[in-house]
């Protein structure tokens, strides 16, 4: 062909060397992805554009492939682009660090601006809102907001505002909120088990232990409702095992006995269960016309939310906090009914009390409660444990014991953090740890023994 093929590829103008090229089945370019790099290897070095090639490749893959109905990338939407962010994030079997999410925007970014300028798209699929921010903008969590509560500000929470009572103790006639024994338990399981409200809320009746004569806490092993999937047990304590029991045998048993004929009319769309295996914790029954059987701890939450039995009165719920027609209650109710408690303490504590309560209680809230106090705790017990040892003469401890109980490896498991950087963060908002630690866990240690004792049980097991 008579062609100086050096002279070609060096002339001005020409394509850098390691520019992204993309051909399709039929080995012709594929568009608008190859003009859209052959554009960005005028600006970008090699490095960089190999990096943002293998992140709109992702993106072109999970739009393609994954995403129901598939779609391409000049017709993503922000409701997809959002599933993609939520993917990378928090679904895919290896989630993303926030860095390389951040990368991962900006290549985004950079795609659907060069489709605007080119005439491509009229707009980018998702819109910038007031504050700068837009869909993509709500990747991983940077910095943990770390917000406790005193045993005061619990104890008006529960008692006022999911409870209903005055914070003098006595009744309020006035009170028109529904289910408070259900409520005041569910709260109090959050707050003395750390169990996100993922967790807790999608809880099967028959996976929480009846109180025990001998006063002996319930383990509950949490698997594919856990985030991520993270399997790890919990321990629920006896006083809360007896709040729960009184709302099983009042509350509950009102609401599974209204709710059979609302269940029965949804029956075609439930796991309707007939064998319930509890040494095994197996659930067996008919699902979508098809014999079904499953392990209770791998059961996913959308599949725990269809699950009832069939008894002596018709079709039961399976769940351990019940709403109307037997439904499993989900994360918007919860959320309002904590958004209207929170409202409803903090307005009545200006006028009857001395406790100043949050501008907002979130149910997260008593996640962070659980693991600064556990944190405090289990700190003071490494602290007495090997400061008994040395004054009874006996040997200081190997580093082996050190970091089998060290306080934030085992806050890690019962938190069900993958990474111990999650649970660092709780340190990086208490400047003092052991001043406003104790500020919160103070009236804890003096009210009530639930976190001192789930405490001591943890340190016995080696730390679950």
């Amino acid at each position: 062909m008579d062609l100086d093929a050096a002279a070609l590829v060096t002339r001005p103008g020409a394509l850098p060397e390691r520019t992204p090229f993309f051909v399709g089945d039929d080995m012709r370019p594929r568009e608008p992805i190859t003009s859209y790099f052959f554009d960005l290897a005028n600006y970008v070095g090699a490095g960089s554009l190999e990096n943002y090639a293998y992140d709109v490749m992702a993106l072109e893959d999970f739009l393609g492939t994954v995403l129901d109905p598939p779609t391409d990338l000049l017709s993503a939407t922000e409701d997809d682009l959002v599933a993609y962010r939520r993917y990378r994030t928090a679904l895919q079997p290896s989630p993303v660090r926030p860095a390389t999410w951040r990368r991962n925007r900006v290549s985004i970014d950079g795609f659907y601006d060069w489709a605007v300028d080119t005439g491509l798209l009229e707009a980018r699929p998702y819109r910038v809102r007031r504050n700068g921010r837009d869909a993509l903008s709500g990747g991983p969590v940077q910095d943990l907001d770390v917000r406790h509560l005193t045993h005061r500000q619990w104890v008006l929470l529960q008692r006022v505002g999911l409870g209903g009572d005055l914070p003098d103790g006595s009744s309020a006639p006035s009170f028109r909120g529904g289910h408070r024994l259900r409520n005041m338990a569910a709260g109090e399981l959050a707050v003395t088990s750390g169990m996100r409200l993922r967790e807790f809320s999608c809880l099967l009746d028959i996976e929480m232990a009846a109180p025990r004569p001998d006063r002996e806490p319930a383990t509950v092993g949490l698997q594919a409702i856990a985030k991520y999937g993270f399997a790890r047990q919990t321990v629920v304590q006896h006083p809360v095992l007896r709040s729960l029991d009184l709302y099983r045998r009042t509350e509950r048993a009102a609401l599974v006995a209204r709710s059979w004929r609302a269940l029965w009319a949804r029956r075609a769309e439930l796991f309707v269960v007939d064998s319930v295996d509890t040494a095994r914790m197996r659930l067996s029954g008919q699902l979508h016309g098809r014999r079904r059987s499953f392990a209770v701890a791998a059961m996913p939450a959308g599949l725990r939310r269809i699950t009832v039995i069939e008894g002596a009165r018709g079709l039961e719920p399976m769940a351990l906090f019940v709403g109307r027609g037997g439904r499993m209650i989900g994360k918007s109710r919860w959320e309002q009914i904590f958004t209207a408690a929170s409202e409803r303490a903090r307005r009545l504590s200006a006028e009857f009390g001395d406790v100043v309560m949050p501008r907002q209680v979130r149910i997260h809230d008593l996640r962070h409660t659980f693991a600064v106090y556990m944190l405090k705790i289990l700190t003071l017990q490494l602290v007495r444990a090997e400061t008994e040892r040395l004054a009874a003469g006996g040997p200081q401890a190997y580093l082996f014991d050190h970091i089998a109980r060290a306080p934030l490896l085992v806050l890690q498991r019962l938190l069900g953090h993958r990474d111990p950087r999650s649970t660092m963060k709780y340190l990086r908002y208490l400047e003092d740890l052991s001043a406003i630690v104790a500020q919160a866990a103070e009236e804890w240690t003096r009210e009530d023994c639930t976190f001192a004792d789930y405490a001591l049980l943890v340190a016995g097991r080696g730390g679950l």
